[in-house]
């Protein structure tokens, strides 16, 4: 079987609202934004953003898929629950089948390539106050 490169440009694939976004005061949605970059028996790939409402933050976890998922953080970070940063903009995660695993974000995109082309379970996802002790670094 041969094998074809592909490219997908930016409107080639929509940002797809999570089904847990919310509407906030100010009028604009916030919450997870997906878009899917490639989808077939070698997995599942997308492009995530995470934004939260000024003074909030995302606090989310999941469990890994049957054969783990991969995470790149392209902007932004992952905070621990006193605002300290536990994985900066360019870390390169890799959450082993079945993990649980999850952090803190205000303001982040991921690019999220799902090994076994399912993506995680979601455990739980709340919208929380939150103040980062320190921003990332760009």
């Amino acid at each position: 079987m041969r094998q074809k490169s592909f490219s997908i440009g930016p409107e080639d694939s929509p940002w797809e609202p999570a089904d847990y976004n919310i509407t906030w005061t100010d009028g604009k949605e916030y919450g997870r934004f997906r878009r899917v970059l490639r989808r077939d028996d070698h997995g599942l790939t997308i492009i995530a953003r995470f934004v939260a409402p000024e003074g909030k933050a995302w606090k989310i976890v999941g469990r890994a898929p049957e054969l783990g998922e991969e995470v790149y953080l392209l902007k932004g970070a992952y905070y621990d629950t006193q605002g300290r940063i536990v994985a900066p903009e360019g870390s390169f995660m890799f959450n082993a089948p079945g993990a649980l695993h999850g952090g803190i974000s205000t303001d982040m995109t991921a690019l999220i390539h799902w090994c076994s082309g399912k993506p995680d379970d979601i455990v739980s996802t709340e919208l929380i106050d939150f103040v980062a002790l320190a921003e990332p670094t760009s």
